[in-house]
């Protein structure tokens, strides 16, 4: 066991293995992204490049992240938290490098930290050095890389062996620093954005504390101990007793005041996201649009764990396999990335060849092992989805997808077991076949996860990627240099927002709830023609009345509608390339339309009477003229958040058309501003102060002890 007083040498050469060994593997499974290359696929570019891009583009000119106005008519961004606004890596990263390299560094350098933080885990627990690398090796690239279509997955994801090696550090060895620490880990795991494995690893650090406190690591009595009388036996008994049950609830008020402290240093993250929940699709009329069932682990599909060539061939396929009904299965879709769970062929072996010894075993080692096969048991039996009746009805259970992420536990079990195994295997064989033995099984896993991550996932490496060329659009120059902010009408959802112009269609996995009501969305289109090449009547006049300025198509506008002016058709270097498309685009006028800002009853006249001053993430100012009172449409997402004023004046902001802001305007010419600034922002600000703040305060209070402590027992 790796501990303070482990040798330097020996902590020298674990250092070097570690880490040599977490970056060499980032190297094996993703050389193209150190090599500049980039991932394409899946989410990446429709969801992860256009918040990224908004984001390096809000910091690169001093803005403040806070409202993307260009994703449909705008949406909280640090509400929606997947940006991972004020995550420092996030932050720190695309403030100084381009958006690929960013994206890129912070996806490999959260590969090498879960590499790092597993080895800690594994090493605390009692796993030989080699146990411990191929235990590390299972549990981070077993299950992250099929899921790298999922930025969200290995940024939070990693946090959940480093914040259990911290835990176990403080409730075995009363660790105060490692105790401290828990609450900045805590709170970056969920600055990074998605919650969902915060919440898993939450859950896992419940359970590894109340094992810890009601089986604790026993002393073994001294001679002096076991000389003494019976009253004197029966006094120490129910003093110790007494002091047992002081120190469990010391232990567990230290674990849940760290944890607390944890929350409020996240508070400026968690506000934003609690208060865009309230207002989403999630907590409305539209809340069947959101089931939590989806991305559930079919019970078939455990056979992938020992028979994975039977199941690998195509995702389109596979998931077609999963979701047709089968035995024990729920009803609901997934979908192969969610519902990956695979150790590799060798570890399966040896993790069968630990099973026996971990469940008799006496061992801490052993004990810890047990506690873990009981969480990955229970992520397994979750992520069936056979749970959900029971505690989905509880917080935190209902407000996420993807049953199947639980198997992040079970990944995590396994993954120890597999280390166990080793240790178990190689003791009974002669020492001079153990190093090459043990690389032989180390490289075939790695062969093993690289063959399955290629065939499991909706992200692929390229060596050139699109976003590079993202500046070079020509969509993009031209309706940047459009008198008034434009809006586009693209495929793709929010893909064109990566150049920085305002599109809809929109895709969010929380949003506004206007988002996701059919009475306020885009008319179907069931024509069947190419994106762009026919519209309804009802369809031109909802891009007229949302706002949308041009229309771009996968072909010609039709002939018919006289609304639709073409103004260019070729190829974007930057468009083109992002949807794997040789055909040329089309950018159509959309004439009728109110534009970003209008008159309600008169938008023909809105070029001659409202003219743009500024417009930026959270503030517009409008200059405006009106010969009679009227009444000014923005057709900007009307949100809490939002306040408008009339010459400085507080004014009343009204919603129109279901989802648009509005304000009355008396006649003549007055200026118009408005401004976001919400309450959850400025107070989840204060809530992560105060949080920092006190536990600042609090590591000072303890180092003072600490130091009083010391100089006592010296003196």
């Amino acid at each position: 066991m790796l501990s303070d007083s482990t040798p330097g040498p020996r902590t020298d050469t674990f250092w070097l293995t570690c880490l040599s060994l977490a970056v060499g593997l980032t190297m094996w499974f993703w050389l193209d992204l150190w090599l500049g290359g980039g991932l394409i696929g899946g989410d990446v570019y429709t969801y992860y490049f256009p918040q990224k891009a908004f984001l390096a583009d809000a910091l690169s000119t001093g803005q403040s992240p806070w409202w993307n106005p260009l994703v449909g008519h705008g949406y909280p961004f640090v509400g929606e938290s997947q940006a991972g606004v004020y995550y420092p890596p996030t932050r720190m990263l695309y403030r100084l490098f381009d958006l690929n390299t960013a994206y890129n560094l912070n996806h490999l350098l959260h590969y090498v930290f879960a590499f790092v933080a597993c080895m800690l885990l594994s090493r605390e627990l009692g796993l030989s050095l080699p146990g411990s690398l191929l235990a590390s090796l299972v549990f981070v690239y077993g299950w992250f890389p099929p899921r790298c279509c999922l930025e969200w997955a290995i940024l939070t994801g990693a946090y959940l062996p480093w914040n259990l090696w911290l835990l176990t550090r403080m409730l075995r060895h009363r660790d105060r620093w490692s105790g401290w620490l828990i609450a900045p880990s805590l709170a970056l795991q969920l600055l990074a954005g998605h919650f969902h494995l915060a919440f898993i690893t939450l859950l896992a650090m419940a359970g590894w504390t109340a094992f810890h406190l009601i089986w604790p690591v026993k002393a073994e009595n001294s001679g002096a101990e076991k000389s003494e009388s019976n009253s004197e036996r029966s006094d120490n008994t129910q003093e110790a007793t007494t002091n047992k049950h002081r120190s469990r609830f010391t232990l567990t008020s230290q674990v849940a005041g760290v944890l607390v402290l944890g929350f409020f240093m996240a508070g400026i993250q968690l506000l934003p996201t609690w208060q865009l929940k309230q207002q989403s699709q999630r907590e409305t009329s539209q809340s069947e649009d959101f089931n939590p069932a989806y991305g559930h682990l079919p019970p078939k599909y455990l056979s992938q764990i020992a028979v994975p060539w039977m199941w690998y061939s195509s995702a389109g396929e596979l998931a077609g396999n999963l979701n047709r009904p089968s035995l024990l299965a729920i009803d609901a879709a997934t979908n192969p990335v969610e519902a990956h769970l695979y150790f590799g062929l060798l570890p399966l072996l040896l993790i069968l060849l630990a099973v026996i010894p971990a469940c008799r075993g006496k061992t801490d080692t052993d004990r810890s092992l047990r506690l873990l096969g009981i969480l990955g048991l229970f992520g397994l039996l979750y992520a069936f989805g056979w749970l959900l009746p029971i505690l989905g009805e509880f917080p935190g259970f209902s407000f996420f997808r993807g049953p199947a992420r639980y198997t992040l536990l079970t990944i995590l079990a396994a993954a120890f077991l597999a280390g166990r195994g080793w240790d178990v295997f190689h003791a009974r064989l002669p020492k001079r076949l153990v190093p090459l033995l043990f690389a032989v099984i180390f490289g075939l896993t790695v062969l093993d996860f690289s063959w399955v991550s290629q065939r499991i996932t909706y992200a692929f490496m390229v060596p050139e990627t699109p976003i590079t060329l993202r500046d070079k659009s020509e969509v993009a120059r031209r309706l940047k240099a459009e008198s008034e902010p434009a809006r586009l009408f693209a495929p793709g959802q929010n893909l064109v927002t990566i150049t920085g112009i305002a599109a809809t269609p929109v895709y969010l996995g929380i949003g506004p709830a206007e988002y996701f009501d059919p009475e306020l969305t885009y008319p179907p289109d069931e024509s069947g023609a190419p994106f762009g090449a026919s519209f309804t009547d009802a369809q031109i006049d909802w891009l007229q009345r949302a706002g949308v300025t041009h229309v771009l198509g996968f072909a010609p506008p039709p002939g018919s509608r006289s609304e639709l002016e073409p103004v260019w058709q070729g190829i974007d270097p930057f468009l083109n390339a992002a949807w794997g498309r040789r055909e040329p685009l089309f950018l159509s006028r959309l004439s009728g339309s109110r534009g970003r800002a209008a008159w309600a009853n008169s938008p023909e006249e809105t070029a001659d009477s409202i003219r743009w001053k500024d417009y930026s993430a959270t503030s517009i100012d409008l200059e405006v003229e009106a010969s009679s009172p009227q009444t000014l449409v923005l057709t900007d997402l009307q949100h809490p958040g939002w306040k408008v004023t009339v010459d400085g004046k507080p004014a009343d902001s009204e919603t129109i058309d279901g989802m648009y802001r509005a304000v009355e305007v008396p006649s003549g010419s007055h200026q118009v501003r408005w401004e976001y600034s919400p309450w959850a922002l400025r107070a989840g600000f204060w809530l992560s102060v105060a949080g920092f703040t006190i536990w600042t305060a609090g590591i000072c209070l303890s180092a003072k002890r600490s130091s009083l402590s010391t100089n006592y027992s010296q003196k």
